[in-house]
C-alpha cells in the first residue's frame, strides 16, 4: 500500500509532463504539414502565410523541464537484522543451494524422426530407488520463453522421445525424486538436440486398396483385396528400432503380415501367397495369426494374433556372417531370429531395409514409428 502510494504521487508530475511534450509533437507535426502547403502555394500569399507560420513556430519552440535524476522517486526497503536472520533460519529448514541439478543430461542420440536422451546423477545424495521426469519443448532453450511438456516419468535412465520434426532443435531437461515423494529436484541444465532423420513413411499414391494419412505415418486397408503396402523409400537403417501399432483390426486372413523385405516386389496372381504376402524370399514378417516367417519358410516359434492397440516392435543387427538378426517383440514376449539376407554388394552402412505390411480385408490399420 505504502508502495503504490509513492508511486501515484511521484508519478503524476510526469505524466503531467508527458502529456505536454506530447501535445507540442502533434503541434509541430501541424506546422510541418502546413509549411509543407506554403511552399507549394503561389507567390501572392506567400508573405501573409509566412507571417503566420513564424506565430504558431514561436508557440511551440520551449519543452517543460524534465526533472532530474535526483528529484526522481526511488523505492528502497530497509530490513531489521532479526528479520534477516529469520528468513535465513527458514530457508536452511525447508530448502538447500545447489550449483547444479543432482541429474543432467549426457547424451542424445538421433533416430528417424525421434531423439533418444541419456542422463546421469550427479553429486553424492542420490536416492536408492530414483525416480526421474523428463521435459522437452520445441526450440532452442531459454530460460522463461519456453512452455515444457512432459514426456517421460519412470525409474530408466534414458528415453526416446518420438514424432519429433526433422532439422528441428528441441531443449530437454530432466529433473529426479526419490520414488514416492512428492517434490521434484531442481531441474539439469538444458540440453538442445535435433535428429536429421525424417519420421518413417508409407508409401502414398501407390496402393489403391490402402489410404494413408498422420503424415503418412498410418496406412488403413480398404478393400477385399490382397494387396501389399511397402515403405516411401529404402528408409530403415538395420541396428534401429521399427515400432508397428495395430490402431485397427479386420477378419485376419492367413496372407497377412508385418515386417521387413529387402526389395518390394510385385506378384502374380500365382504367386500372391508367396511374394505378395510378404512371405516370400528376401522378408522377414509376423502374420496375423502370430506365425514368423522368413524367406517363405514358417518357424516353429508363434506370437499372439495381432489385435487392436498391439504393438510390435522390431531391432535389427547385421552379424559378421551377413546375416541379421533381428528381435521382434510383442505382448510381453521376445524372440530373436538369424535372417539370411542377401544385400547383394551393398556395404555394411548402405544395408537398409523396407518394411511393409500386407492385409486382405478392410478395418486394417497399422502406425509405423
Amino acid at each position: 500500500m505504502e508502495v503504490r502510494q509513492v508511486e501515484e504521487t511521484s508519478l503524476e508530475p510526469l505524466k503531467q509532463c508527458r502529456g505536454l511534450i506530447q501535445t507540442s509533437i502533434d503541434n509541430a507535426e501541424t506546422l510541418v504539414k502546413e509549411g509543407n502547403r506554403i511552399l507549394q502555394g503561389s507567390n501572392k500569399e506567400l508573405n501573409e502565410s509566412l507571417l503566420s507560420f513564424n506565430e504558431k513556430a514561436t508557440e511551440i519552440v520551449s519543452l517543460p523541464e524534465v526533472p532530474s535524476l535526483a528529484d526522481v522517486t526511488c523505492i528502497s526497503v530497509a530490513f531489521t537484522n532479526s528479520w534477516v536472520n529469520t528468513v535465513r533460519t527458514h530457508l536452511h529448514n525447508y530448502g538447500s543451494i545447489l550449483p547444479q541439478g543432482p541429474v543432467q543430461i549426457v547424451e542424445t542420440v538421433e533416430h528417424a524422426g525421434a531423439v533418444t536422451v541419456a542422463w546421469e546423477e550427479n553429486g553424492d545424495d542420490i536416492p536408492e530407488v530414483p525416480e526421474y521426469r523428463l521435459q522437452c519443448c520445441q526450440g532452442l532453450g531459454k530460460a522463461g520463453c519456453l512452455v515444457f511438456r512432459d514426456v517421460y516419468q519412470g525409474c530408466t535412465s534414458q528415453y526416446t522421445v518420438r514424432a519429433v520434426k526433422p532439422n528441428s532443435p528441441y531443449t530437454f531437461r530432466v529433473a529426479m525424486r526419490a520414488e514416492g515423494d512428492k517434490i521434484w529436484s531442481m531441474w539439469s541444465a538444458f540440453y538442445v538436440a535435433m535428429t536429421t532423420l525424417g519420421h518413417y513413411e508409407w508409401e502414398s499414391c501407390k496402393r489403391p486398396h490402402y489410404a494413408v494419412g498422420n503424415h503418412n505415418r498410418v496406412m488403413a486397408k480398404l478393400s477385399s483385396q490382397t494387396q501389399c503396402i511397402f515403405s516411401k523409400n529404402c528408409s530403415y537403417a538395420c541396428g534401429e528400432l521399427l515400432i508397428f501399432k495395430v490402431l485397427g483390426q479386420g477378419k485376419p486372413h492367413m496372407s497377412d503380415g508385418l515386417g521387413l523385405v529387402v526389395q518390394p516386389r510385385e506378384a502374380t496372381e500365382d504367386e500372391e501367397m508367396t511374394i505378395n504376402s510378404l512371405m516370400g524370399k528376401g522378408a522377414f514378417c509376423i502374420s496375423s495369426s502370430g506365425q514368423v516367417f522368413i524367406n517363405g519358410k514358417e518357424m516353429v516359434t508363434r506370437f499372439p494374433a495381432l489385435t487392436l492397440g498391439m504393438t510390435i516392435v522390431y531391432h535389427t543387427e547385421v552379424l559378421p556372417s551377413n546375416k541379421v538378426r533381428v528381435s521382434i517383440e510383442a505382448v510381453d514376449k521376445q524372440v530373436t531370429f538369424d535372417w539370411a539376407a542377401d544385400f547383394g554388394k551393398a556395404k555394411l552402412e548402405e544395408r537398409n531395409l523396407f518394411f511393409g505390411a500386407c492385409f486382405k480385408y478392410p478395418g486394417w490399420k497399422v502406425e509405423v514409428e
